[in-house]
């Protein structure tokens, strides 16, 4: 008997994690006007709903542009930064990568607020390119940690054999450590576009009608009614990421650890 306990374990894990995310997908072919409701017929209705409200599909491309954006400029400060951190030694390091840390740290709320302050101050007109720089300082931590846990994990002579055969820095990096990092370098964008589009507390300080994200209009939706159509979003976003994890492990022979 206790040789199951560890895979009832798993499975109870499992079934926590995933039994929420299959209740949406099912709740989405409920014919019932109310979401979370007693499952009444089969029915395409919600989703042919979706697709009529346009303002979905609006919302949905601001949060994957920024989602976007963000993520390739936090790659861009957080990859330096992390070999920064990993294969240097000077004064001052361990406050540099305490003070990567705050935006992990500090309250979101909080931090929204000081930075729409901030904007205030300097009087920065709110557009999206205030939302992306805002979006791009709270996910650089997650890129950071990502790349930092896969450099620990990089043979420091590999590269120093390659700068001995006349390599420079930036060849040795893009031929040799880039190729054993990737891994982290992947998992670290994904990661940072994740938390980037599920975000709430900055887009909602820090956005103006044109720039209204899909979280926060699921939000202002759940305000006026209650229906199924929410669960037709989630579901959608359910299978592509689904189906994107299937392609990044099997296609592109990416498993993204952290």
């Amino acid at each position: 008997m206790k040789k199951y306990i560890p895979l009832i374990y798993l499975a109870m894990v499992y079934l926590f994690l995933l039994v929420p995310m299959l209740l949406v997908v099912i709740s989405s072919f409920n014919s019932a006007n109310a979401f979370g409701g007693d499952f009444e017929t089969f029915t395409f209705h919600w989703y042919r709903e979706l697709f009529r409200h346009n303002e979905f599909a609006s919302s949905m491309w601001i949060s994957t542009k920024i989602g976007l954006i963000a993520s390739v400029l936090a790659s861009l400060f957080g990859i330096p930064l992390s070999m920064l951190l990993v294969r240097f030694d000077f004064r001052g390091k361990g406050i540099i990568d305490s003070f990567s840390n705050l935006p992990l740290i500090i309250p979101q709320v909080a931090l929204s607020i000081a930075i729409l302050q901030m904007f205030s101050l300097l009087k920065i007109r709110i557009d999206i390119i205030t939302l992306i720089l805002a979006h791009t300082v709270i996910i650089i931590p997650y890129v950071i940690r990502a790349v930092v846990s896969s450099m620990h994990f990089v043979d420091y002579s590999v590269e120093e054999a390659a700068m001995n055969l006349g390599a420079n820095r930036f060849q040795t990096f893009l031929y040799i450590t880039f190729p054993l990092i990737r891994s982290g370098v992947t998992a670290g964008f994904i990661l940072s576009f994740i938390m980037s589009f599920i975000n709430v507390p900055l887009s909602l300080f820090i956005s103006s009608p044109m720039t209204t994200t899909l979280p926060i209009r699921i939000f202002a939706h759940m305000e006026s009614r209650l229906d199924p159509i929410i669960a037709a979003v989630g579901s959608i976003l359910i299978v592509s990421i689904f189906f994107v994890s299937i392609f990044l492990e099997k296609v592109l022979r990416i498993r993204l650890i952290l």
